[in-house]
């Protein structure tokens, strides 16, 4: 059954005819569908380079150095945003802190301005009209003016609730209690009973007064912010403004009251004078609020002139009968110029207030969004740490589960790679794998074998198909193994048939693929004279072969199963020197008796004119064995 089959496909070969897709093969479709383009095949390649980069960059993730390395850069790369949006917003929380105290600072500096404005002007009314009492003599009618003066200096001193708590270094301005004594004390002890001067009350008021200015000024020191700067130097040069003209009515009233000033007396008059207008003119300049309400002010416009008039007389000094009563007119009308500066002191402040309560309230607003936004940053970073630990730990496991199918692909890539060798040449597998078309080509000189286990039939027979199966492996094995050392290429199997081919794919110089066809046959009719049959070692084997030179065609035939076969009168000739041979023989064709005897190395006999199946009569030889060469016996 075996027989018949191997000679009907043998006698076919060289009918059939190569399926042709229209562009020169149909194979590669075959292939190509199998996943056996370019991409596939150097996947495994790529990835060993992009795991050599890894391996060189530290961080393969197949390795738990590199899974660290990757987790560090990845928290790194949160971190750094996170770290730079906390340090922004706790440069903006320190920001609105600072303009926030800042704010607070001016409301204080504000409240204490408000509470000691109304006393710096009692103050100084009393400080004027004690002034006008001392110059005059001492006169009643002066003295009921300045009694009312105190009685309105005290309940502006009462008025202070909370008295402020300022850095002032003396210890009268500590409380109101204390105040009040040493203020009595000074008008009891020392004014009432005539003990005094001029320029006494002018330095007993006038310290007073400077040191409550000085604790003003201090605070809007400290609470100096960049938006209301100019309103609170504006603020500062207004009060001390109104001071020195408060001390410049204080003289001009002791011109009037006296026949004329002393040098020294005038010279301080005109100092204050100077000092005064100096101090308003640069509050205006400083602060817009203060220029703007200066020059709306109808009162001051409508008694400037009579001031600048009374200013002048007192300038020239000139000797005059006293008089009470223009002391007083020159008193009333200063009083009222500055009580409309004290006026604009208020107005300023509350202007002053009504924009730091602004200032305030927006640091108020960003520094709640601001530490609403560090509360966001402290939340939002663990979290994105957390979801990226826990996504780069994925991706780790992922990465690790793909090296290790990549692995696995390569080693089964590798099997079928070793699989398709055997099956294909291995020339043709790789174009095959890279989807190229495999042309069938045709060899010119080519050796074929072929061979048959003598009595395969009856063996079959007197065997259990599995027995059969077992034995041809084990005789295959040991054929297989031994035609590794020769240039051949192992065609096919057909039941007990063995057929091999040298001379292609692979093209040899001149006549060795006869020579390599020849020593592998006489390998393997040695060799199976040694084997014995597995499941019956009485049983002894013998090969019959025939071996024949020529030229054929060799592609790849089939879709299912595809095989690499040969096409030509040199395989169905090769065929009948086997099938027309005998036992434990090896039957050669003229045309490799030929390229053998050329070669000088080989014993061949002649067989004789034999008629062959379906060729005719042909001139057959035996291949005996190599020849002894002489020169290598030693004697």
């Amino acid at each position: 059954m075996f027989r018949k089959r191997k000679m009907d496909n043998q006698q076919q070969a060289h009918h059939f005819k190569l399926p042709d897709n229209g562009n020169g093969n149909a194979y590669s479709d075959f292939f190509s569908s199998y996943d056996t383009d370019e991409n596939f095949y150097e996947a495994p390649m790529t990835l060993a380079k992009v795991n050599t980069h890894r391996q060189c960059m530290n961080d393969d993730p197949t390795r738990s150095f590199g899974r660290r390395i990757q987790s560090l850069k990845m928290i790194t790369l949160i971190l750094i945003p996170c770290i730079a949006l906390a340090a922004v917003t706790i440069s903006s929380l320190v920001k609105d802190a600072l303009k926030f105290n800042q704010a607070n600072q001016v409301k204080e500096t504000v409240d204490v301005g408000i509470k000691f404005a109304k006393l710096i002007q009692t103050l100084q009314i009393e400080r004027g009209q004690t002034v006008i009492y001392v110059s005059s003599g001492y006169k009643n009618v002066a003295f009921k003016s300045v009694h009312n003066k105190r009685i309105a200096t005290n309940e502006a001193i009462e008025e202070i609730q909370p008295w402020p708590k300022a850095d002032i270094p003396v210890y009268y301005l500590s409380n109101v209690t204390v105040f009040l004594n040493y203020l009595n004390n000074h008008r009891d002890n020392i004014v009432d009973i005539e003990n005094t001067t001029v320029a006494n009350e002018l330095t007993f008021y006038s310290d007073i007064i400077a040191y409550i200015l000085t604790s003003i000024t201090t605070r809007l020191h400290k609470a100096r912010t960049e938006e209301l700067w100019n309103d609170l130097v504006g603020y500062q040069m207004l009060i001390s403004g109104t001071e020195e003209t408060a001390i410049e009515r204080a003289l001009g009233a002791v011109y009037f009251s006296q026949s004329q000033l002393s040098q020294s007396q005038l010279l301080e008059y005109y100092s204050k004078l100077q000092l005064g207008k100096m101090n308003i003119k640069a509050a205006k300049q400083y602060s817009d609020f203060v220029k703007k309400e200066y020059e709306k002010d109808i009162v001051i416009l409508a008694i400037f002139k009579l001031l600048t008039k009374l200013r002048n007389e007192i300038s020239v000094n000139a000797p005059h009968i006293p008089s009470v009563i223009r002391a007083n007119l020159w008193f009333d009308n200063m009083t009222v110029y500055i009580g409309q500066l004290s006026i604009m002191q208020k107005q300023t402040i509350a202007h002053i207030a009504n924009n730091s309560n602004i200032i305030r309230q927006e640091a108020t607003n960003n520094f709640i969004i601001s530490i609403a936004l560090l509360v966001s940053v402290g939340i939002i970073c663990p979290l994105l740490l957390y979801l990226t630990t826990t996504l780069t730990r994925n991706i780790q496991l992922y990465a690790i589960n793909l090296a290790d199918k990549t692995k696995k692909l390569d080693r089964e890539r590798k099997k079928t790679d070793s699989l398709l060798c055997q099956m294909l040449p291995r020339s043709v597998a790789e174009q095959l794998k890279h989807g190229k078309n495999v042309m069938a080509e045709t060899y010119d000189d080519v050796t074929l074998y072929f061979s048959d286990i003598v009595g395969f039939t009856q063996i079959c027979h007197e065997s259990t198909a599995m027995e059969v199966v077992e034995m041809l492996n084990y005789l295959y094995v040991q054929f297989d193994s031994e035609i590794e050392h020769y240039l051949v290429y192992k065609v096919e199997t057909i039941g007990d048939a063995y057929m091999v081919v040298s001379g292609l794919p692979k093209k040899l110089p001149k006549n060795q693929h006869a020579i390599e066809i020849a020593n592998m046959a006489l390998a393997l009719l040695n060799i199976i004279k040694t084997l014995k049959v597995p499941h019956n070692p009485d049983l002894v084997l013998q090969l019959r072969a025939g071996i024949h030179s020529g030229s054929c065609v060799a592609g790849v035939v089939g879709r299912k199963m595809p095989r690499y076969c040969l096409f030509g009168d040199t395989v169905n000739t090769a065929s009948r020197m086997e099938s027309s041979g005998e036992a434990s023989k090896i039957h050669c064709s003229e045309a490799s008796y030929r390229i053998l005897t050329s070669t000088g190395q080989y014993e061949l006999q002649p067989r004789g004119d034999i008629n062959i199946k379906g060729i005719g009569t042909m001139m057959t030889f035996w291949l005996i064995g190599k020849m002894v060469n002489l020169n290598s016996i030693c004697i």
